[in-house]
């Protein structure tokens, strides 16, 4: 009886609900139908903002419904969260009122059975946004229990443990899908009936290893795809081929150690990809050769390392790229960007000792942002110098291990001529004679100690040497002043003897 009188309630209380909000804004909801709503039991009204009104219904032993009806857009979101026995909730489903949410913005429905009644009883428009989260996963899902879904644009399955092949049929006209938290593989022809207008696709959350042969294959319209936070340990080679105007591909947060050459030599419109977070070391020559639109590549988080013979080519293709992200990686030599219209290159917290010139460049970039902060980098290069003297936009330069010694001098050179473009400057040190020093505080006359001390030890040895050659001279020019003098006395000794 308590059961039956519960259950009573409920459906009065939607009824209620539904109706007041069907009713125009302009003579329908008001504070005094919230307040009306208070005094009844398991009913709370509240005002969050001025253009909102929340109603939540609670019953504890079976199921939660919050209504958030927008006044300002004339629009409401709908929660619907099932809890209990599975034999209660079908109960409770299977009697819920037919709801009016024609301007419903988006519908979930969490924990509930999927039964074709509740989407039926909810009215559900074409715009409508759909999630399904969790699901009862001893069920399994079946196509029939989503027939009332098919005019839905956007659509989320959440939490179930396999789905069949054929449960998204119908749904021509889908643009958004979201397939997260799902138990198994999916079946390879899953995507199929969708491919019409689809362009966001999120497989995130899967526990993927590798992406089922065949599933992209359809889905040439598609814009967007979402693999991140699975366990892809590979990418087989022909998996993106037909995904002509993909744009955005996000692989971030996998296991991914290798990417084959032509993983992604179809994708000529990608203009972001993400790889970050995974375990890649080597990259094969020509990986980004097709990229000829990429504009956003991150690939930090790895424990990438490139060989110094393939530097200055492993990313030819680039030719579009503005940002570019290889922070926290392995890399002891980077090749400087070349070939680009402007790019910012984030290299930090890596092991670079090296900064290499691409063979054959002769107009240096003009606009270079580069972060080389905590690397290993002790020395540049004159030539590397004059490149981004020439180019360079921003710099990052602190926590490397710079020397300060008579090598250096064309370095605090440019540390002086480009101070403003230095992000970092007052942390940049250099080491000499046991000792750091601040660039800021550089002077020709105490650069570093070791520095100051060489040129008086020159300067010592150049004073002493040219005394000693003013002396010789002296004594040299006395010796033959004093031949002279002799010389001239002699003929007057004769003279003085002939006339004795």
């Amino acid at each position: 009886k308590m059961l039956n009188s519960t259950r009573i309630q409920i459906l009065l209380l939607l009824f209620y609900i539904v109706a007041i909000c069907r009713q125009p804004h302009a003579s329908g909801f008001k504070i005094e139908d919230c307040r009306a709503l208070n005094e009844t039991t398991n009913v709370t009204c509240y005002t969050p903002a001025k253009q909102q009104f929340n109603i939540d219904f609670s019953n504890e032993e079976h199921i939660k419904i919050y209504i958030y009806q927008d006044k300002e857009s004339n629009t409401s979101t709908m929660f619907l969260t099932c809890q209990g026995s599975d034999e209660e909730v079908l109960h409770i489903s299977d009697n819920l009122p037919k709801l009016s949410l024609e301007r419903a913005k988006l519908i979930t429905i969490d924990g509930c059975i999927p039964f074709e009644g509740i989407f039926k009883r909810l009215g559900l428009s074409v715009g409508t946004q759909v999630k399904l989260q969790r699901g009862v996963t001893d069920m399994p899902l079946k196509r029939e229990y989503l027939s009332s879904l098919t005019k839905v644009k956007s659509f989320l399955l959440g939490g179930f443990e396999a789905l069949d092949e054929h449960v998204l049929a119908g749904f021509e006209n889908l643009e958004t899908l979201e397939l997260t938290r799902i138990g198994t593989a999916l079946p390879s022809g899953l995507l199929a009936p969708v491919s019409a207008h689809l362009t966001q696709l999120n497989m995130r959350e899967n526990n993927m290893t590798t992406p089922t042969k065949g599933l992209f294959a359809s889905l040439q319209q598609l814009d967007a795809l979402d693999l991140s936070y699975n366990v892809l340990t590979s990418i087989p080679s022909g998996t993106f081929d037909q995904l002509y105007n993909l744009t955005v591909l996000d692989l971030s947060s996998n296991h991914l150690s290798h990417l084959p050459a032509d993983a992604f030599q179809s994708l000529h419109k990608l203009k972001r990809l993400f790889l970050s977070y995974n375990r890649i070391q080597q990259l094969e020559p020509n990986t980004f050769v097709a990229l000829s639109a990429l504009q956003d590549l991150k690939l930090d988080n790895n424990i990438l390392d490139i060989a110094p013979s393939v530097a200055c080519s492993i990313f030819d293709g680039l030719h579009s790229l503005e940002y570019m992200e290889l922070n926290n990686n392995n890399l002891s030599v980077y090749c400087l960007p070349y070939n680009m219209r402007s790019v910012s290159v984030d290299l930090s917290f890596n092991k670079l000792k090296t900064l290499l010139l691409p063979p054959g460049e002769s107009e240096p970039r003009q606009s270079v942002n580069l972060n080389l902060r905590h690397n290993q980098l002790q020395y540049l290069s004159d030539e590397t110098l004059q490149y981004l003297h020439d180019s360079l936009a921003q710099l990052s330069l602190a926590h490397n291990p710079w020397q300060c010694d008579t090598a250096s001098f064309l370095w605090l050179d440019f540390i002086k001529l480009n101070s403003r473009r230095i992000l970092d400057l007052a942390d940049v040190d250099c080491f000499n004679d046991n000792a750091y020093w601040n660039v800021t505080l550089f002077k020709s006359s105490n650069v570093c100690k070791s520095v100051t001390s060489l040129y008086y030890i020159i300067a010592i040895a150049v004073v002493s040497a040219l005394a000693v050659t003013a002396l010789i001279a002296a004594v040299f020019y006395r010796r033959k002043a004093i031949k002279r003098v002799e010389k001239l006395k002699s003929p007057k000794q004769v003279e003085n003897t002939y006339e004795n």
